[in-house]
């Protein structure tokens, strides 16, 4: 009889359970960075450039915004400074987590809102000594989708750029995932506050301080809820 193969240790069977976890961040990454891609082309901007945001920054909204204020002759300084601001929102991810993670600079160039919003979800279940495992495979997968669909959109940008409505159509995708994903977490009124938060100050076109102070209200609402718990 042939043997099988031997059972992977904990922390690299959590690192393959993470990256199947990650299929639903991957399959709404990856069509919003194939618009990221053509949008970067479209700029100017060279693909070597484009892609490297990707690899080095891997921050969506950011690049999304950081590409816009170079193609409208922002200096590059202030351009980073403006994202930034936006991604101000993940230092209250860190808090969140920290419960059940041991966070270092991998785990935070990997957290991204919708590894939180996974991540948040299946931590709490797993071992102690399991969950870096999990993260870093669900980080994982969406950093290659993110990557892969910049590269596509880069190369295929002459032909996607061909039809105007369709970067827009790919970038909804994104924020149609984090919906999906956050919806566990709309029966806590804290949850309910800070969308409502984030969603007004967008409205009012002020989408990056919307972000952080949505960020700011969920971080002082669950410590108030914690203190007043018996």
């Amino acid at each position: 009889m042939g043997r099988g193969h031997p059972p992977l240790p904990p922390e690299e069977a959590q690192l393959e359970r993470g990256l199947g976890a990650a299929w639903p961040v991957a399959l709404g990454y990856f069509p919003v960075a194939v618009a990221f891609g053509a949008l970067g082309a479209q700029a100017g901007l060279s693909p070597l450039w484009v892609q490297l945001t990707s690899i080095l920054v891997f921050a969506g909204a950011s690049q999304f915004a950081l590409v816009g204020h170079l193609a409208q002759g922002v200096p590059p300084l202030l351009a980073a400074l403006l994202g930034l601001l936006l991604n101000l929102r993940h230092a209250f991810y860190g808090p969140a987590l920290r419960p059940y993670l041991r966070g270092g600079p991998l785990e935070a160039f990997f957290l991204t809102d919708e590894v939180f919003a996974v991540a948040l979800r299946a931590l709490p279940g797993l071992p102690p000594g399991e969950r870096r495992g999990y993260f870093l495979g669900l980080g994982l997968g969406a950093y290659l989708s993110w990557n892969l669909g910049t590269a596509l959109g880069v190369l295929g940008a002459q032909g996607l750029l061909a039809f105007p409505g369709l970067g827009e159509a790919l970038s909804f995708a994104l924020p149609a995932l984090f919906f999906l994903l956050a919806l566990h977490y709309l029966k806590h009124p804290v949850s309910l506050l800070a969308g409502g938060v984030a969603l007004g100050f967008h409205l009012l076109g002020q989408t990056a301080w919307g972000l952080f102070l949505a960020g700011v209200t969920g971080l002082l609402g669950e410590g108030f809820g914690e203190r007043r718990r018996p």
